[in-house]
């Protein structure tokens, strides 16, 4: 024979598993043992052991109970009011809420008042039961009638629109109608076969999206089956009547005594279309509040503005993961504006800013467009970063929304980017020896020169061609050292002279300069004076000889600007021709 206590044992282990912890309290001595559910055995085991419960349970309210019931355990539950309370009985149940990741979850204390051969005790078990609870509060706040189904006919027939009675062993069935409104479907009232006539009337009068499962339904095997693990089942449909289509609910369950199905067919159309709107409003609710979160959550600051009358409300970013809180409200936002520009706004920025959100630049600049970007400057003591603010229309076109954002990090990179575009376009257009343009950039440069040509708007230029005589020899003699120090040498003087005018290294031993403006208006004299010095470079033997050609664009005979370059190229050879032909003499 089993030991008893260990029956009793096991038996309480069982019943109390459903709590998530269970307190075993000395009346005498205040002592107790706290029992917590271990999940993965489903079994109580010892959490916690005490010396005075009464106190102890005062201990963590301020974190662990709401706030409006804590005065349970303060009050209630303390041991003189606790004997008075269970006076009267063994068992009593309180309900309170606990705080659960800062939010009030409803719990139910139980209270159970024992005495044993030994001494008197008090056991308090506590259960979850949030879903319970708010599963009421919602039915009750949205008047929700409360369903019971049940086996009593006087119930079911005062309660369903209609009621079938079908023998479940040869299929007969009666019906059952509490009102004349499906007295159009022409219904027999007694049948041999239910479920033959059911096929025939779901082809008939069931809308098209709901035919297939509600004949899938009706069926006996199914509804047998069914019915094996569960009481009752229902099915929403959609039924034809009075020329439109009304949801309706199909409840099957036993009677009484397992030999007849109960089909009870109840009109839930009002109901249903209410809670489709409701959760469709839901919905909508939690789309916009999703969308009005992830926009709002980049901005650090919102004015909402009535721009007739300036009433005003201020929301932040500072609450919980981003999500915008309410801050402050106002009655006139413009007369306010412009101490909260001089709070917000860098100095050099505030003029700016204050012509921009006055109400008839708002007004001016929100007629053409629903919304628009201002860049700005916050006020800090260093490093003043950078802020958007962005100004739209509200959906009613009467409430003006303003939301200021750090968009530092974006500038700094957007400017970085540029800094760096800018250095990778120089270093690619210039030349790295000499340090003036290169073959890149004289092309950028002549393709800009075409298009003027091609428009008809082009300034006169023309095109100065020069090539290094006797280069290769002073590589090959002398080294490349010598030879890159020889084309700077001559960059350096043709440089000097074209002071106004870009050159271009466009190969190895071959500079361009395109001369325009002053430069132009002198080409001859400054041709003159390069020749003039490279004659003396001859001379001496020991600076760059430079042969030249020199051509101007002329619109009646140029079209391209390649024909200029091939015309100044020429001439170049010509001249580099005449300073060998004087080398010899």
């Amino acid at each position: 024979m089993m030991d008893t206590e260990l029956i009793y044992g096991r038996i309480a282990s069982a019943l109390l598993c459903d709590y998530s912890k269970v307190y075993y309290v000395n009346a005498t001595t205040d002592e107790y043992v706290s029992y917590s559910l271990d999940p993965g055995s489903r079994t109580l085991i010892t959490s916690y052991r005490g010396k005075d419960f009464f106190s102890d349970i005062t201990r963590d309210i301020n974190d662990e109970v709401y706030k409006e019931d804590r005065h349970i355990f303060t009050e209630d539950i303390q041991k003189k009011n606790l004997v008075n309370m269970l006076d009267n009985s063994a068992m009593k149940n309180i309900v309170y809420r606990r705080m659960i990741d800062g939010k009030p979850v409803y719990h139910e204390l139980r209270l159970i008042r024992g005495v044993s051969s030994n001494d008197e005790y008090f056991i308090l078990g506590v259960t979850n039961i949030d879903k319970e609870v708010r599963t009421e509060q919602k039915a009750e706040r949205l008047s929700k009638e409360t369903i019971i189904y049940n086996q009593i006919a006087s119930s079911l027939a005062s309660y369903y629109n209609t009621i079938y009675y079908v023998d479940a062993e040869d299929d007969t069935y009666i019906e059952f109608s509490a009102n004349t409104e499906y007295d159009e479907l022409d219904i027999p009232k007694k049948g041999s076969d239910f479920f033959d006539e059911s096929r025939r009337n779901i082809l008939k009068y069931i809308h098209n999206d709901d035919r297939d499962s509600i004949l899938e339904i009706m069926r006996k095997e199914y509804i047998t089956e069914k019915l094996k693990d569960q009481k009752i089942f229902s099915m929403k449909y959609r039924l034809l009547l009075s020329g439109e289509f009304r949801y309706t609910r199909l409840n099957v369950m036993w009677s009484s005594d397992k030999t007849h199905f109960i089909i009870g067919v109840e009109n839930i159309d009002e109901q249903m279309r209410k809670e489709l709107a409701s959760k469709e409003l839901e919905r909508k609710n939690i789309t916009y509040s999703q969308i009005l979160n992830s926009l709002a959550f980049r901005y650090d600051s919102i004015y909402y503005v009535d721009i007739q009358t300036g009433a005003f409300t201020h929301y932040s970013s500072e609450g919980e993961n981003g999500v915008p809180v309410h801050e402050n409200s106002g009655t006139d936002f413009f007369a306010e504006m412009p101490q909260i520009i001089n709070d917000l706004v860098c100095d050099q920025d505030k003029k700016k800013v204050l012509e921009a959100v006055t109400r008839n630049n708002l007004l001016d600049r929100l007629t053409t467009a629903d919304s628009f970007n201002l860049t700005f400057r916050k006020h800090m003591k260093e490093n003043c970063p950078y802020m958007s603010l962005r100004v739209a229309w509200a959906e009613d076109k009467r409430h003006v929304i303003l939301g200021s954002a750090n968009i530092d990090e974006d500038v700094k990179r957007e400017n970085k980017y540029k800094e760096e575009l800018i250095t990778v376009t120089r270093k690619a257009m210039k030349d790295e020896l000499t340090g003036v343009k290169n073959k890149n950039a004289y092309q950028e440069e002549e393709y800009a020169l075409q298009n003027d040509i091609d428009n008809g708007s082009t300034r006169p230029f023309a095109v100065l061609i020069c090539d290094l005589n006797d280069l290769k020899r002073i590589n090959d003699t002398l080294g490349h050292k010598v030879g890159d120090e020889y084309i700077c040498a001559a960059c350096k003087l043709i440089c000097g002279i074209f002071v106004h005018s870009p050159v271009f290294r466009i190969g190895g031993d071959e500079f361009a300069v395109i001369l325009r403006d002053n430069d132009h208006d002198h080409k001859d004299e400054l041709l003159t004076e390069l020749r003039r010095q490279v004659m003396e470079n001859r001379q001496r033997q020991s600076a760059p000889v430079v042969a030249s050609g020199l051509a101007e664009y002329e619109p009646n005979h140029h079209r391209k600007v390649s024909d200029v370059f091939e015309l100044a190229d020429s001439r170049m050879y010509e001249n580099k021709k005449e300073l060998k032909q004087l080398a010899y003499a």
